[in-house]
C-alpha cells in the first residue's frame, strides 16, 4: 500500500471515528429523554394528596385563625395589664392620701369617696386582668395543641408520601430496565454479529452498543445518585479520576512514548542515562540498545520501527 493509500485510510477511519462518535451523542439525547418521559407512565405521587387525606391544610387553616386569636387576645391582656397599673397607682396614692388624714384624726368626705372610687377601679382591673389572662392562657394552649396536630398530620402524610414514592421509583425503575435492557441484548448480538461477519458496519454496531451501555450507566448513576448523594459522589469521584489517571498513562506516560521521547534526546530509553548512537548497551543500567538489522546487517536502535539506514521494517 502506498504512502497515499496509507493516509486516506487513516483520514478516512478517523472520519468515520468522529461521526460514530456523533451518532452516539445524539443516540444518547434522544434516549436520555425517552427514559424521562417513561417517569411520566406510573401515576406519581403527589405530596398535596397526602396532605389532604390527613387534613393538614384545614388544620393549617384553624391554627393560623387561632394565631390570629392569640395577637387578639395579647393586645386585650396588654390593654388590661396596663389599666391594671395605672389602676393600682392610682388606690395606692389615694389609699395614702386618705391614711394620712385619719392618723390626723380628720375626716373628709371627699377624699374618703376618692379612695373608695380607686379602691373599686383597681379591683375591677384586677378582675379584668386576671379574666384577659385566662383567656389568652386557654387560646396559646389551644395553639399549642393545635400545632402538635398539624406537626402529626404532616409527619404521617410525609410517611405515606415517602412510601408511595419509592414505590413509584421501583416501577420507574423496572420500566426503565425494561427498555435499556433489550436495547443493550440486541446491540450485542448485533455487534458480535458484525464482528463475526467482519462487516463493513461494525463500527455503526460498535456506535450502537456504546449507546446502549452509556445508556444503562447513565441510568444506574441517576438513580445511585438519588439514593445516596453523598456515596454517589465518591464513587463518581473516584471512577472519573481513575479513568483519567488510566488514559494519562495510556497516552502521554506509557513506555513508548517515554521511550521515544528519551532516544530523541540521545538518552537511555530505560534509565534516561545519556548515550551515543553507537553503544549496542547502556552503560548505567546494561539494557540492550540497538541490534543488527537483518537487511542491510548496519546497527539500528532496538525500538526504532524502521531501520535508520536502509528503510526495513522491523
Amino acid at each position: 500500500m502506498s504512502e497515499h493509500e496509507e493516509a486516506e485510510r487513516l483520514e478516512t477511519t478517523r472520519g468515520e471515528k468522529i461521526l460514530a462518535f456523533a451518532m452516539v451523542i445524539f443516540l444518547l439525547i434522544g434516549g436520555i429523554n425517552v427514559l424521562n418521559e417513561l417517569e411520566d407512565i406510573p401515576d406519581r405521587p403527589r405530596i398535596d394528596t397526602y396532605n389532604e387525606k390527613y387534613g393538614v391544610y384545614k388544620l393549617e387553616a384553624e391554627e393560623r385563625s387561632t394565631e390570629t386569636e392569640l395577637e387578639t387576645a395579647s393586645k386585650t391582656l396588654g390593654n388590661a395589664n396596663d389599666e391594671y397599673l395605672r389602676a393600682k397607682e392610682d388606690y395606692l396614692f389615694k389609699r395614702e392620701e386618705y391614711r394620712v388624714i385619719l392618723d390626723k384624726g380628720e375626716t373628709d368626705e371627699v377624699k374618703e369617696r376618692e379612695h373608695e372610687e380607686a379602691r373599686e377601679r383597681y379591683e375591677k382591673s384586677q378582675i379584668r386582668l386576671d379574666a384577659a389572662q385566662a383567656v389568652y392562657g386557654e387560646i396559646k394552649g389551644r395553639l399549642e395543641q393545635k400545632g402538635e396536630e398539624v406537626s402529626n398530620a404532616r409527619e404521617s402524610a410525609s410517611d405515606e408520601y415517602g412510601r408511595d414514592y419509592q414505590i413509584y421509583r421501583l416501577k420507574v425503575l423496572a420500566i426503565r430496565l425494561a427498555f435499556v435492557l433489550p436495547l443493550l441484548a440486541v446491540a450485542i448480538i448485533v455487534f458480535l454479529k458484525a464482528k463475526k461477519a467482519r462487516s463493513k458496519y461494525i463500527i455503526h454496531a460498535n456506535a450502537f452498543m456504546a449507546f446502549a451501555s452509556l445508556l444503562l450507566m447513565y441510568m444506574i448513576i441517576e438513580n445511585v445518585w438519588k439514593v445516596v448523594h453523598i456515596i454517589g459522589i465518591s464513587i463518581l469521584g473516584a471512577v472519573a479520576c481513575a479513568v483519567s489517571l488510566a488514559y494519562l498513562k495510556k497516552q502521554f506516560f506509557s513506555f513508548e512514548r517515554i521511550s521515544i521521547s528519551r532516544l530523541k534526546e540521545n538518552k537511555c530509553p530505560w534509565c534516561g542515562s545519556p548515550i551515543r548512537y553507537e553503544m549496542p548497551y547502556c552503560q548505567n543500567c546494561g539494557k540492550k540498545l540497538a541490534e543488527k538489522c537483518p537487511e542491510c546487517g548496519k546497527m539500528r536502535p532496538i525500538l526504532a520501527r524502521f531501520c535508520p539506514n536502509c528503510g526495513n521494517k522491523k
